[in-house]
C-alpha cells in the first residue's frame, strides 16, 4: 500500500471486508490521498434525503402470527434509528407490504421505486426465489427469515448482494435434537416423528432434525415411524395426529409456524395426542405464544426454540435497549415480542449499522457493492446479544435459544422455561461444509 497512491477505495472495501476495513484504515487516510477519494454517484459526501427501505412481510392470513410480529420490529428499529439522529443524518423512511406470493414482485417493485434497501421475506420458498433476482438487480437485501439452510450452502453459494439476518435451520434443529436428547436421555428416545409444513422449510427441518437424532441418539431410519406433511395453512390436521396417536414415537418433531402451531397445537389437544408421546419438540413453535392458552402449553411436554432471541433472555439489562425495549413493544402494541419481532428488528440493525460504519470510513454515502463488503464479516449487537453476518455466505449468526414451554401466572402468557443458549460453532457445520456432510461426520 504505501508504494501505491492511486488505490480506488472501492477496490480496497472489497479486498478489506466491512470489519476488517475499520482496523486497515484507520491510520492510512493519508496514504489514500485527497485525489483518490470518490464523493459517490451524486458528488456529494451524503444525500440530504431520507433513506427509502422497503420490507416485505406476511400481515393477513394465518402467518400473520409471525409477520405482524417482524412488521412491528423493522418499525420500531427505523424508529429509534431515526430518534437517534438516523444514519449520518439520514432518516430512514419505511414501507411495509404484505409479501403474500409475490416476493420477486415485492422487490423488483421496491428496485423499480429507487429504494436503497429491502427487508424480508418471512417465506423460505419466497426467500430461494428472491435471490437470483437480487444479485441480478444489485440492490441489497437482508432477509428476516427464509432459514432454509440449502439456500446459502447448495443453491446460491456464493452470495453478494444477499443477506440473511435470521439463524438458519441447522442451527435450530441441531439444538432441538440436542435439547431433546439431553432433556429426555438417548436411552429413553427409541422412536421418532414429525409433522412438518410440506414444502423447503419444513422438509429441511424434518431431515436435519432426523440426521441429529440419528448421531445422539443412536437411531436409524427404520425409528422414524412417521412422516406427516400437511400443506402451509392447512385447515386441518386431524388426520396427522391420529397417525402418531396410533404409533405412538416418543419423540414427535414439529418446524411448524404461525396459524399452523395454533392448529397443531390445538388439534393436539382435543385428541389427547400427549397421551400417546412422551414429548413435542419444535424449532418455532413458542413464536405463537402470545395467542396460546394456558390449556394448550399445559397439555404435555412442549420443548420449543425461540431461534436467536427469547424476550426473557439473556437478561434484559445485559444489551440495551433490552427491558425498554420489552416495555415499549408491550405498551404500543401489547404484546411481548417475538423472534419474529427480532428478525425484523436485527435484519434493519444489520443494514444501518453497517451503513454508518461505511459512512465513517469512507467519509462518504458508500454504492451498493461497497456497502456489500461492509456487512460481510460485519459485528452489531441488538437486545438479543452479539451477532455477526459471515463473509463467504452472508449468513447472519447468533446464538439459539431452546427450553420448555410453561404457562407463567403472573405476565399471564406463555413463557420457556429453564432455557438453554446454545452458541453457533457448537450447532452449525465450519464454512464450506453442508449441513448434513457435517452431522454425518460426528
Amino acid at each position: 500500500m504505501p508504494g501505491d497512491t492511486n488505490i480506488d477505495r472501492r477496490d480496497m472495501v472489497k479486498a478489506l471486508g466491512g470489519t476488517a476495513l475499520a482496523v486497515a484504515l484507520a491510520g492510512c487516510q493519508a496514504l489514500l490521498g485527497e485525489d483518490d477519494v470518490d464523493d459517490g454517484p451524486d458528488g456529494g459526501d451524503v444525500p440530504d434525503e431520507p433513506i427509502q427501505a422497503g420490507l416485505q412481510t406476511f400481515l393477513e392470513g394465518p402467518a400473520a402470527v409471525l409477520g405482524v410480529q417482524g412488521q412491528r420490529g423493522g418499525q420500531t428499529a427505523v424508529q429509534r434509528i431515526n430518534d437517534a439522529g438516523g444514519i449520518a443524518g439520514r432518516e430512514i423512511e419505511l414501507d411495509v407490504v404484505h409479501e403474500g406470493d409475490q416476493h420477486v414482485e415485492n422487490y423488483t417493485q421496491f428496485v423499480e421505486q429507487g429504494y436503497d434497501v429491502t427487508f424480508g421475506p418471512v417465506s423460505s420458498g419466497g426467500h430461494e426465489a428472491m435471490v437470483p433476482v437480487i444479485e441480478d438487480e444489485g440492490v441489497i437485501n437482508v432477509a428476516s427469515d427464509g432459514t432454509v439452510s440449502s439456500l446459502y450452502e447448495v443453491d446460491n453459494p456464493d452470495p453478494f448482494y444477499s443477506f440473511r439476518f435470521q439463524n438458519y435451520d441447522t442451527l435450530e434443529c441441531v439444538a432441538a435434537a440436542r435439547e431433546t436428547v439431553e432433556r429426555m436421555g438417548a436411552d429413553n428416545i427409541d422412536t421418532i416423528a414429525g409433522i412438518n409444513q410440506n414444502y423447503a422449510f419444513g422438509r429441511d427441518e424434518q431431515e436435519l432434525f432426523e440426521e441429529a437424532m440419528f448421531q445422539l441418539a443412536g437411531l436409524t431410519e427404520d425409528d422414524v415411524v412417521y412422516r406427516g406433511w400437511p400443506d402451509l395453512g392447512a385447515e386441518d390436521m386431524s388426520t396427522h395426529i391420529a397417525e402418531v396417536n396410533d404409533r405412538e414415537p416418543d419423540v414427535v418433531f414439529s418446524s411448524a409456524w404461525g396459524g399452523d402451531t395454533l392448529l397443531l397445537l390445538s388439534q393436539a389437544e382435543a385428541n389427547n395426542m400427549f397421551d400417546n408421546i412422551q414429548a413435542m419438540t419444535g424449532t418455532i413453535l413458542y413464536a405463537v405464544f402470545s395467542d396460546l392458552e394456558r390449556e394448550t402449553v399445559e397439555q404435555g411436554t412442549i420443548y420449543s426454540g425461540s431461534r436467536n432471541y427469547y424476550w426473557d433472555h439473556p437478561p434484559q439489562a445485559r444489551w440495551s435497549p433490552g427491558e425498554e425495549l420489552v416495555n415499549q413493544v408491550v405498551d404500543e402494541f401489547d404484546f411481548h415480542p417475538s423472534f419474529g419481532f427480532m428478525s425484523a428488528y436485527g435484519a434493519v440493525t444489520a443494514w444501518a449499522t453497517a451503513a454508518e460504519k461505511a459512512v465513517d470510513i469512507l467519509g462518504r454515502w458508500p454504492e451498493q457493492d461497497e456497502l456489500a463488503q461492509f456487512l460481510k464479516n460485519h459485528g452489531f449487537f441488538t437486545p438479543a446479544g452479539y451477532h455477526v453476518i459471515r463473509a463467504h455466505d452472508n449468513q447472519g449468526m447468533s446464538p439459539a435459544h431452546f427450553g420448555e414451554m410453561a404457562w407463567d401466572e403472573e405476565r399471564d402468557i406463555a413463557v420457556l422455561d429453564d432455557m438453554n443458549v446454545y452458541s453457533p460453532p457448537d450447532v452449525s457445520p465450519p464454512p464450506g461444509t453442508e449441513s448434513v456432510e457435517w452431522i454425518n461426520s460426528w
